[in-house]
């Protein structure tokens, strides 16, 4: 699955020469993916990495959630993913980044993340490499025109505040990471 931060300001970092250092922010989001499973059960995180302004990371759904809930009705129309959905996982990562990040910084951080995200069946063990394989190399495979526009928001020539950038503490947790 991929998802991206809203207007794909670099939350999380920055590359450098084809690798990405994460900020505290970044931290935070690497923190929390490896986290997903301790609170969902039934789900295994395998290879991801998070870029300065996107996530790419492989999910896997290994069985049914513990217990699932019905969808919210209000007004007949469904409210929220049903507990335990991929839908359901995501944003609950999503709004876990957010409030750590938020609880860290002496501002709140609205919208962070773009609406939606885009996710596909691996079907068999050949897909699972190619779209592992994609992932590890990723930070090394961006266009030209993405660097510049990352290199605007890092040096500030875009309107925002601008983000410290450090490898995480002991260099326990890097970019791109696997199980």
């Amino acid at each position: 699955m991929t998802f991206c931060t809203n207007e794909r300001h670099p939350w999380f970092g920055r590359v450098i020469n084809g690798k990405v250092e994460l900020n505290d922010s970044g931290c935070i989001a690497h923190d929390h993916w490896n986290g997903i499973p301790g609170h969902h059960a039934h789900v295994e995180v395998h290879a991801f990495t998070i870029m300065p302004d996107h996530i790419h990371g492989i999910i896997e759904l290994t069985g049914r959630p513990a217990r699932v809930s019905s969808v919210a009705m209000k007004s007949g129309r469904p409210q929220g993913a049903p507990s335990g959905s991929l839908g359901a996982i995501v944003g609950a990562y999503r709004a876990g980044v957010v409030r750590e990040m938020n609880r860290v910084r002496p501002y709140t951080i609205r919208n962070l993340w773009q609406r939606g995200y885009h996710d596909i069946i691996i079907r068999n063990d050949r897909m699972l490499e190619r779209i592992t394989r994609y992932i590890r190399r990723h930070p090394r495979m961006l266009l030209p025109e993405h660097w510049i526009r990352i290199g605007a928001w890092i040096q500030g020539d875009v309107n925002v505040a601008p983000t410290s950038v450090r490898y995480c503490p002991n260099n326990a947790r890097t970019a791109a990471s696997s199980c």
